[in-house]
């Protein structure tokens, strides 16, 4: 059996196709490519890419399953089952959200809660197998605190403001070097803005040890918590459990854990990436 996955974000998407022959042999072969979201590239694009992955890791699959930013309803995935239709030869073949994918890697198959902490942010309730709940998504300009924008834009607005520490601000200018109106222009002339703010979250991971860097990410930590989870039971957060998935979580991962033991919630698992625990899944099913 010849299974092709595919973990599809903003800016790449990385694709693993497994190979499984009885009940040893698993041969995993992998490609990583542009991103590809169908809700904001045209079939042609999305066409061109899906040639680079057919010529790196073939055509003819049994199943296909592609996991993405921008597939929020049954027509955007129809749209890209079609597309992956045409492009390749088989008869299974399902795309769903990129929220749906960590939720499976994060909690298999038993109930529970699933988050993303990337540039930006968003959990939903899995039932084991499938989301039945989502929380709602307001975009960077509203919402997403716990991703990267919202830890970065305290810090850059802490050390515009002077209320950083001196030794924070210091370091900041000696790294980056921008004026005001440098920041402004990006803000409000250049494009994606979010993705610029959190380009400084590695500062803040860097700087984890410093006084000031820990307490503003507890802070967040504690708002994100208190806005993104409010919707949830005490069952869900306290029996159930949250798993986090995302670099952000990734790096925040001992902040994470404190934040939750300290409301007696139950941490699930913190994993970077889905996409190896999704081909876990495959394997344990052949």
């Amino acid at each position: 059996m010849k299974i092709l996955i595919a973990d599809a974000g903003a800016t790449k998407t990385d694709w693993v196709k497994l190979s499984l022959n009885g009940v040893s042999e698993i041969k995993e072969e992998e490609y990583t490519g542009i991103g590809i979201s169908p809700l904001h590239h045209d079939t042609d694009m999305i066409e061109e890419e899906l040639r680079l992955v057919r010529a790196a890791l073939g055509e003819s699959f049994d199943k296909i399953r592609f996991f993405g930013t921008g597939i929020g309803s049954p027509v955007i995935a129809g749209k890209m089952e079609t597309i992956l239709s045409e492009m390749f030869s088989c008869r299974d073949i399902k795309a769903d959200s990129d929220m749906a994918g960590a939720a499976g890697a994060l909690l298999g198959d038993s109930p529970g809660i699933a988050c993303i902490m990337g540039t930006g942010s968003n959990s939903c309730h899995y039932d084991g197998s499938a989301i039945d709940r989502k929380s709602v998504s307001l975009g960077y300009l509203l919402d997403d605190e716990g991703g990267g924008v919202a830890f970065a834009r305290c810090l850059l607005s802490d050390v515009y403001k002077k209320i950083a520490p001196d030794d924070i601000i210091a370091k900041f200018n000696s790294k980056y070097d921008l004026s005001v109106s440098e920041v402004v222009d990006h803000l409000y002339r250049k494009p994606s803005p979010n993705r610029w703010i959190a380009s400084f979250m590695p500062f803040i991971t860097e700087n984890l040890s410093h006084p000031y860097i820990m307490g503003l990410v507890r802070s967040q930590i504690d708002l994100f918590f208190d806005r993104e989870f409010a919707s949830y039971t005490e069952k869900e957060l306290k029996e159930e459990g949250i798993g986090f998935a995302g670099s952000v979580a990734d790096e925040l991962a001992d902040s994470i854990a404190d934040a939750m033991h300290a409301r007696n919630w139950k941490l699930r698992a913190v994993i970077r990436k889905p996409l190896p625990g999704l081909v876990n899944q495959f394997k344990q099913v052949k």
